[in-house]
């Protein structure tokens, strides 16, 4: 699971939770499909929650016949890992999950949240190791070796704080099936479509450790099939092309601050804007449109806010600007409509 703040901009499609994030381009309910291709599951640190991811994708290994191949990430809360639900599942199935290796507690670093004003929130210290198990059947471990044969040599070189189990995965055919006792969850399975029907357009990129050559029959490249509805159509071709701004607003005792951001996610660029509102202009308005200033002065011309009130405020101040004389935050409308008059290409 991701959000739109912290996924990695080098995958073309990702999941959320939160079916708010839609707008941001994001796939959600990701049990609402088959596990399909080759991707990267962090499930959220929840035990339910990761042993229906595990069990997801073990059943999509079992049913799908095109290549599919899932890295799992997943916490050991106990250096016994036989206690944790999921890693338990895994070594039921050996001959689709494979323990590749784990990440140590003491190696183990989660990205840190930055902040508008800069203060750090601390956040609670890890005591659990990281594995990296792969859930795949046998096409996508011999699609994975005929595009690079030392893919999992590369990969440990990207990970080197990981202590690898295996150093090199065989081509030879596992047994597929679960087995003969009872599986109720396949048949329900089977009757969802693979999540590349469900990911929205775009190609289908996959990990630089993956050499580009082609085999024969084999999908890694492959974009995936669109399947939305014909009555829908995008207003913006790539929405990570565009520059998004919001406004924040923090009360403590002695009063309140406000903070602005501006963020780019084609080039992965934040900026940090201070509002300088005192007084009654230290607002959550004046942070909108601050951050929202910031963008056109500095010549971006395709900008999202979630500030409704904004753009009616600036489209009054360009229209009717004498209605504004004694507004409160007059100055920075009177700034963000001059850079709109003189912006050599249109503002969207």
């Amino acid at each position: 699971m991701a959000s739109p703040l912290d996924y990695d901009p080098n995958f073309p499609h990702y999941w959320s939770e939160h079916p708010r994030d839609r707008v941001f381009g994001t796939n959600t309910n990701a049990f609402s499909s088959r596990f399909s291709g080759f991707s990267i599951c962090h499930p959220i640190y929840h035990d339910n929650t990761m042993l229906l991811a595990t069990r997801h994708a073990i059943y999509s290994a079992a049913v799908n016949t095109e290549e599919t191949a899932t890295f799992m990430l997943l916490p050991s809360w106990n250096k016994n890992t036989t206690t944790d639900p999921y890693a338990s599942l895994c070594r039921k199935y050996p001959h689709i999950c494979k323990f590749l290796g784990t990440i140590p507690l003491d190696q183990l670093q989660y990205a840190k949240v930055p902040f508008w004003n800069n203060i750090q929130i601390p956040l609670s210290k890890h005591s659990w190791d990281l594995q990296i198990i792969a859930i795949w059947n046998t096409k996508g471990r011999v699609c994975l070796n005929a595009h690079n044969k030392d893919w999992l040599k590369e990969l440990a070189k990207e990970i080197p704080e990981a202590k690898w189990e295996t150093k090199n995965i065989h081509n030879y055919p596992y047994q597929t099936a679960l087995g003969s006792g009872q599986h109720s969850g396949l048949n329900k399975i089977n009757k969802l479509a693979n999540d590349h029907l469900q990911a929205s357009e775009g190609p289908d990129k996959t990990s630089a450790l993956i050499s580009t050559e082609q085999p024969h029959n084999c999908n890694i490249n492959e974009a995936p099939q669109n399947s939305s509805s014909q009555n829908l159509f995008r207003k913006v071709k790539d929405w990570r092309d565009w520059i998004y701004t919001d406004g924040s607003l923090q009360k403590d005792e002695v009063g309140q601050d406000t903070g602005s951001g501006v963020y780019h996610p084609h080039l992965n660029v934040s900026h940090y804007v201070n509002p300088k509102g005192m007084g009654i202009t230290n607002t959550i308005s004046r942070a909108e449109l601050a951050a929202i200033a910031a963008a056109v002065i500095h010549g971006y011309s395709h900008i999202a806010t979630d500030s409704l009130t904004s753009l009616h405020q600036i489209k009054k101040q360009l229209s009717h600007p004498y209605l504004h004389r004694h507004h409160i935050q007059g100055g920075v409308l009177q700034s963000i409509a001059k850079a709109i008059r003189q912006s050599p290409s249109p503002i969207h």
